[in-house]
């Protein structure tokens, strides 16, 4: 008797091949995935004959608050896992809701293929979602007050379990996007590995370094961030591109660290993503001569400032199909124009449906788990 299903893949946006190496005499698999993974995506090889239908303990939706906005809707979307047709898959939703990290996520997904005039045949597939604990607990929450603004900035800071002072320490600074402005602070390190690779390498030797992640608070309104492209948006200015008071805290920040910790100032690094890149580039234009590197994730900078970081290597992360950050008005333009600048650059461009969830902008969920990146960044000095 032939297998009804013949073959069984499951990717995720952190690695392009299938997790599972399928047997059809095998029924359950268990999969571990990484904890900035919010998706799974399944593709079937079957016999058409036979219906297909999959379910999951719960199927998470696409957003990830812990209150929801009625209006917002599609949070729990129930137990069938939908078919994407732009991807050719199934997708099955994981929680990332910040109550979730407290332990790691435990999931099972039910493949059943059924007939009416055959026997159904079934795959389970367990998925545990490590919650990265170990490593977060590393960060220990830091509140700087800005007496130039009064505004009051939570900062996640890690520090190797190793420090000595006698040694000198390279510097990250990750700043996020604009959703993690609304969120606990903690969630910049539960729901991306934008601070947390960087960590988990020092721990084990590798690059040690000191990292820091500021969370961009709303203080005057809701248009807050890094640099005015929210502003811009919503028409309230003519750039996207200016530093807010945000991201001028960030600064005394990282000279305070400097101050208190025993750090190698010809290796201070930034990285953002979405509205944190514009965050980085402008923090480094603002600062000529201070960076060593930019890792520049989904996003944009001021081509009018380029001369002011010609000196400093960039590598650029972006998807063919960022429907946020569009390349063809945020990338396309900005690459000739770094070329003309001088600036030494490495592009990593992600092709359509690479990054099936939650779209294209999200390709920090692929970036940062990229070792050779993370090596690049560390051989940069001035």
């Amino acid at each position: 008797m032939m297998n009804v299903i013949e073959n069984i893949e499951a990717r995720i946006n952190q690695k392009i091949t299938s997790i599972i190496k399928f047997n059809p005499e095998k029924h359950n698999y268990n999969i571990s995935v990484p904890y900035d993974c919010f998706a799974i995506m399944l593709r079937l090889k079957y016999d058409p004959e036979y219906y297909i239908s999959i379910t999951a303990d719960h199927d998470s939706g696409r957003y990830g608050f812990e209150e929801l906005d009625p209006e917002m809707g599609d949070y729990i979307a129930g137990r069938e896992i939908p078919y994407y047709e732009y991807y050719d898959g199934y997708i099955v939703r994981l929680d990332k809701r910040e109550s979730v990290y407290k332990k790691d996520l435990k999931e099972t997904v039910t493949i059943t293929a059924s007939s009416a005039v055959h026997e159904s045949e079934v795959y389970t597939i367990h998925i545990t979602r490590n919650a990265n604990k170990k490593i977060r607990n590393l960060f220990k929450l830091n509140i700087y007050h800005d007496e130039e603004f009064d505004l009051n900035m939570p900062y996640e800071l890690y520090v190797p379990s190793d420090y000595d002072p006698k040694n000198k320490y390279p510097v990250m600074i990750a700043l996020h996007g604009t959703g993690e402005r609304m969120e606990p602070t903690e969630a910049i390190l539960q729901k991306m590995a934008m601070a947390t690779c960087w960590a988990e390498d020092s721990e084990k030797g590798h690059n040690k370094c000191i990292v820091i992640a500021p969370q961009c608070i709303i203080k005057y309104d809701e248009d807050d961030n890094w640099t005015t492209v929210n502003q811009f948006v919503h028409k309230r200015t003519e750039s996207p591109f200016y530093s807010m008071p945000q991201l001028k805290t960030v600064w005394k920040i990282l000279n305070e660290i400097i101050s208190k910790y025993s750090v190698d100032k010809t290796r201070l690094y930034l990285t953002g993503t979405s509205s944190g890149g514009f965050g980085a580039y402008e923090l480094a234009m603002d600062h000529p001569k201070t960076f060593a590197a930019i890792i520049a994730v989904s996003c944009a900078c001021n081509p009018a400032k380029l001369d002011k970081i010609n000196d400093i290597p960039v590598w650029v992360f972006h998807a063919d199909d960022d429907p946020i950050m569009d390349p063809s008005w945020t990338l396309d333009p900005l690459l000739p124009l770094m070329e003309k600048a001088g600036i030494n650059f490495k592009l990593t461009r992600y092709p359509k449906g690479h990054i099936f969830w939650q779209s294209g902008h999200f390709c920090w969920e692929v970036c940062y788990h990229d070792k050779s990146m993370r090596d690049w960044v560390f051989q940069q000095s001035r």
